[in-house]
């Protein structure tokens, strides 16, 4: 085609070419969450969701994982520094309250994990329940924040004021 049509369609096809690179680009280079698992200690963990009747209990237990993962290993590790930058960033006294769940789970950590992820009462807060292996039980409670990353509600804060 030529003529000032062609022209036309050569610039908008030129134009959604580039915005669908930029796209893409952008997406594989931001960093989705601002934690992830180390190579050691390598722990056992299974993360479900619980019985419910609505669909996104399983999409959150999904989007919750690597976080629930990531507590097992730091507190497995004894780790409270890692442990505490798991926490929401609005809250304070993460590394006290780090070393209190260090001191109280780590030794139930060696075995297998179960995490049943329960249904929310509002999209940007959960509950985990971790179910060790010797049959302590701990409950998590979580926060998401406006970037939809979610976080360990650690030490003292409000959770839904990221």
């Amino acid at each position: 085609m030529s003529g000032p049509y062609g022209k036309r369609l050569w610039t908008v096809v030129s134009v959604l070419a580039v915005l669908a690179a930029a796209v893409v680009a952008w997406r594989l280079l931001r960093t989705p969450v601002p934690y992830s698992l180390h190579a050691t200690p390598a722990v056992n963990v299974s993360v479900r969701a619980a019985q419910s009747e609505y669909p996104d209990v399983p999409e959150l237990a999904d989007d919750v994982e690597l976080l629930v993962k990531a507590y097992v290993q730091r507190l497995a590790a004894g780790d409270t520094t890692d442990l505490a930058r798991l926490g929401a960033p609005w809250y304070t006294g993460q590394d006290r309250a780090a070393q209190k769940l260090v001191t109280a789970y780590r030794a139930h950590t060696g075995g297998q994990v179960d995490a049943i992820v329960e249904e929310p009462v509002v999209p940007y807060l959960a509950a985990v329940e971790l179910r060790f292996g010797d049959g302590r039980r701990q409950t998590l409670r979580l926060s998401r924040d406006h970037d939809d990353v979610w976080w360990l509600q650690l030490g003292d804060g409000d959770p839904v004021a990221p």
